[in-house]
């Protein structure tokens, strides 16, 4: 096709764009729309979170992947879809495995420290595990021998200042300049800058297990349950230790004229059980299809994680069942995914991929929400709401027609504190980047709060009055892709 011919299509295709965001695909000369179904409510979205974090609260292991509170939270996503009057949907059920944690514990010279489990960290035997405590600061000394010894180690945070935006985006939304003077997850950030390489490090350097302190969370929570992305695979066992206690302990250690010893319990085991996707699909008039999804575990009461990008799900869900199907040129797949927090990340929707070969070669578009979240200061005091909300990432496909239409949809919801990074800047993260991998042009709105894998991940911290924004973006991106041909979007002009 020659640059021309290229420029052509787009000019038509953009105006194509603009009259279907005018009025679901009508034209009327007098520029009057047809009228559109109800968005749900800020209200009414942030009420269906607070419902599945009640669920969740529930059960001892909140709704960790396999567990009773994941079967909970289902069966009540079902329910909600089902009240819709979706007909169309199915849970679709696999097998996985999951450690369970029974009891953990840290004594230090016959005192208890308050300590919780390392996420794949190996059981002890009933025992426990002792030995000499040894601390190494941030790093691991290269050639330590660690034989028979506890590693004591410091984990850091890391966030990446708001100013930074335009070095990594080709388009930053911050009308208030709120995102510009702040950072992108707080001080800390959701994911360790020398962790996990350093308990491998320590475990093939001998370490009997590894003391992690938490140095950078101010809250002083030890609380920390990650996904793939800071979890470890199963060596040596392993317990976190909040800030405070961390700094106590080295006091401790640096006070004592010989050497400290500690014993570390760690009882569990390896369950087999059952989680499932859960997939409503709104038939279209044409067989292309776009995938819609989140994902519904998480290792705490998950407001934001992930309970924030279900009620968003859902919202789109809502809205596009009232839409008459006419009107629907493509068909429409919400998923909820599971076990986001395995090791085949996003397993969920991998699985999913695995199961609906004929979703799969007919979908022309994915798009995946997580994390509307809210801007806290962490201290010893705990978190002061900041007003403000943590700033969002929209990975974007590398699509001219699609990249128009979003920074259009972006200003015309106002969704600030928004960027789209400049392409191959930023690895993409969530559930849609096994299909970005596979060449499908893939969405992904995310953000990173630094509480995002913490126990402190509660309902005060989701960003109530966003999720109209955020819907009525994606309402907005979805309406311009129904009117697309697929070839279209799937053309990487940018």
């Amino acid at each position: 096709m020659t640059k021309r011919r290229i420029r052509n299509v787009r000019r038509a295709a953009t105006l194509v764009i603009i009259v279907v965001q005018a009025g679901i695909g009508s034209v009327f000369a007098q520029g009057i729309e047809r009228s559109k179904p109800h968005v749900p409510s800020n209200d009414e979205m942030f009420g269906w979170v607070e419902e599945i974090v009640e669920i969740t609260e529930g059960y001892p292991e909140f709704r960790r992947m396999g567990t009773d509170g994941d079967h909970a939270v289902r069966a009540y996503i079902v329910g909600r879809l089902k009240s819709f009057g979706i007909a169309d949907v199915e849970e679709q059920q696999y097998e996985l495995e999951y450690r369970h944690y029974e009891k953990w514990a840290l004594d230090v010279k016959g005192t208890s420290i308050s300590a919780y489990f390392m996420r794949g960290a190996g059981f002890t035997p009933r025992p426990g595990v002792t030995g000499e405590l040894v601390f190494v600061g941030e790093n691991i000394p290269k050639d330590a021998d660690f034989t028979g010894k506890i590693v004591v180690f410091e984990v850091r945070g890391q966030s990446v200042p708001g100013a930074a935006a335009p070095l990594i985006s080709d388009f930053t939304y911050d009308p208030n300049g709120t995102l510009a003077a702040g950072t992108f997850g707080g001080k800390a950030g959701p994911i360790p800058s020398n962790f996990p390489v350093s308990y491998y490090q320590a475990a093939d350097q001998g370490a009997t297990a590894m003391i992690a302190i938490l140095k950078d969370y101010d809250t002083g929570t030890n609380k920390f349950y990650p996904d793939p992305s800071a979890m470890v695979q199963t060596r040596i066992p392993g317990l976190y230790l909040g800030k405070y206690d961390g700094e106590a302990l080295l006091a401790q250690m640096e006070k004592s004229k010989t050497a400290i010893r500690a014993s570390v319990i760690i009882h569990g085991e390896i369950r087999n059980s059952i989680s499932a996707n859960i997939v409503a699909t709104l038939p279209g008039q044409k067989r292309d299809a776009i995938i819609v999804n989140t994902h519904h575990d998480a290792g705490f009461a998950g407001a934001v994680q992930d309970g924030s990008g279900i009620s968003s799900v859902l919202g789109l869900a809502k809205y596009f069942s009232k839409i008459p199907s006419n009107f629907r040129q493509k068909e429409l797949v919400f998923v909820f995914d599971g076990s986001h927090y395995d090791w085949n990340y996003p397993m969920g929707a991998n699985i999913f991929a695995d199961r609906n070969p004929e979703v799969m070669k007919n979908t022309v578009l994915a798009i995946g929400i997580e994390h509307i979240a809210k801007k806290f200061e962490a201290g010893k005091d705990g978190y002061r709401d900041t007003g403000e909300i943590e700033p969002r990432i929209l990975f974007t496909p590398p699509n001219q027609l699609l990249y128009n239409a979003t920074t259009r949809a972006i200003k015309q919801h106002n969704l600030h504190d928004t960027i789209i990074p400049r392409k191959g800047a930023l690895t993409m993260f969530g559930e849609t980047q096994s299909y970005y991998l596979k060449g499908i042009p893939s969405y992904s709105l995310i953000s990173g709060p630094e509480y995002l894998f913490l126990g402190d991940d509660t309902i005060d911290k989701v960003a109530r009055d966003q999720f109209e924004p955020v819907v009525k973006t994606f309402i907005s991106i979805i309406d311009a892709a129904m009117y697309l041909p697929g070839p279209w979007l799937k053309m990487v002009d940018r």
